[in-house]
């Protein structure tokens, strides 16, 4: 790497602490945001972003930026190009009259809303108040949140106050009414920024959740099926069918990495944003001995359970895919000391053969050696009767034959295993 690489990434690197800015607006004004789900590139909000700051003579985002502040007419409009969704913030001076009449989107450029058109994750309206006074006309924010439950409290050291229902609008927007008090202009808005992404990240967090109800169906499927496939292994013996045995758990395997797949990574993402939601609520700065609920209080209430359920059910993935693992050793371990056990009686059996094949090669060679000893008598008998015919011999047959037979006998059985000898030998 040269100099100018190495220089080029760190300044690369340096950026990322100053990537993201914020939007700087004096209260009062009101704030619209909208949490976009990515369908295409991560390149194509950034381009539509980059087209629509021109068609307004306003520089637009850099080829590698991920954040991005144009002034559009009386709006102030932040992009943000996240992993898997983009977000529009919009701020617009002023609060709507009565509030929450008019969404500062309402003031954007009309392109907006052409150009992020995808589904919407997060719609947030956000109306900032100036208040010096801490006493505050709480029927009023009831009214203007449109529900007599409302969660919040003081915030930031009590130099602000934050309220919301949690519930949606007709529009499906969350309605949230920031109070500041003794806050400057830069810290009202740190504090919007992180309301925005703890309303962001907690529903992107508690996608996770149907993913994780759907996996625990699939897994309470899996574990009812192999139950008795593991009552089988325990009573298995030989007229088991194993090789059915085995295909049913190799498909239950595969079946159990593609769940896996298909949900490691959503839980994944919960979890890290979860995590950021924690954060950012600790950075909130409330009050804990307020009367109210607070904020976070009502948010954890809903988003810990949910992350727990997705937790249980990474767990219960991994937890069944090794009793499946174990359950396939346990098989195969069954089929080799099957296979083992016909191994030995198969030997017995070919070592029992070997034994009555020794014993009839034994009883050929005997009855073998009777005849042969009888071949050879007879020939001698030929020959006797040629000799005494020539008057070559003046012997009586009988007596020779008599005498000769013993001997031949023995000779021949001693001849046969002197040959079987020889031939085991030269076989070994």
């Amino acid at each position: 790497m040269t100099s100018s690489d190495s220089l080029l990434s760190r300044v690369r690197l340096n950026s990322e602490w100053h990537a993201r800015p914020v939007a700087t607006m004096p209260a009062p004004f009101r704030c619209t945001h909208q949490v976009i789900k990515r369908t295409g590139r991560a390149t194509d909000s950034r381009e539509a972003f980059t087209q629509l700051c021109a068609r307004h003579s306003q520089p637009g985002p850099s080829e590698d930026s991920r954040y991005h502040l144009a002034q559009l007419g009386t709006a102030l409009i932040k992009w943000e190009g996240h992993t898997e969704a983009d977000s529009i913030t919009c701020l617009v001076p002023g609060n709507g009259s009565p509030l929450f009449s008019e969404s500062a989107n309402q003031f954007a450029p009309n392109e907006i809303g052409t150009v992020f058109s995808d589904e919407l994750v997060c719609g947030v309206n956000v109306e900032v108040l100036k208040q010096v006074a801490h006493e505050l006309d709480m029927e009023f924010i009831r009214s203007s949140l449109g529900s007599n439950e409302i969660y919040g409290g003081p915030v930031a050291d009590g130099k602000a106050s934050l309220w919301t229902s949690f519930h949606l609008d007709a529009d499906g927007y969350c309605r949230i009414v920031l109070i500041d008090h003794l806050l400057p202009d830069t810290a009202v808005s740190r504090l919007l920024q992180r309301v925005l992404e703890t309303e962001s990240y907690r529903l992107m967090a508690v996608e996770g959740l149907p993913v994780a109800r759907t996996t625990m169906a699939e897994l309470n499927q899996l574990e009812t099926e192999l139950e008795p496939i593991m009552d089988e292994l325990m009573q298995s013996h030989e007229t088991t069918d194993h090789e059915s045995l085995f295909m049913t758990l190799s498909n239950m395997s595969a079946r159990m990495e593609h769940l896996a797949a298909e949900s490691s990574y959503r839980f994944a993402a919960s979890r890290a944003y979860s995590r950021i939601v924690e954060q950012r609520l600790s950075e909130l700065g409330e009050d804990a001995n307020s009367p109210q609920l607070r904020y976070s209080a009502y948010l954890l209430r809903t988003l810990q359970p949910a992350m727990r359920t997705c937790e249980a059910a990474e767990r219960r993935i991994e937890e069944l895919a090794q009793r499946v693992t174990r359950a396939i050793t346990l098989q195969s371990s069954v089929v080799d000391l099957i296979r083992t056990r016909q191994s030995h009686a198969m030997m017995k059996t070919m070592g029992d053969h070997s034994a009555t094949q020794i014993r009839l090669q034994q009883a050929v060679e005997g009855f073998s050696t009777f005849v042969i000893s009888y071949y050879a008598m007879g020939l001698l008998e030929i020959m006797l009767e040629a000799g005494i015919a020539a008057e070559l011999l003046q012997v009586n047959p009988k007596i020779v034959l008599g005498i000769a037979a013993p001997i031949v006998f023995f000779s021949v059985w001693a001849l046969t295993r002197w040959t079987r000898k020889r031939v085991t030998r030269a076989s070994k």
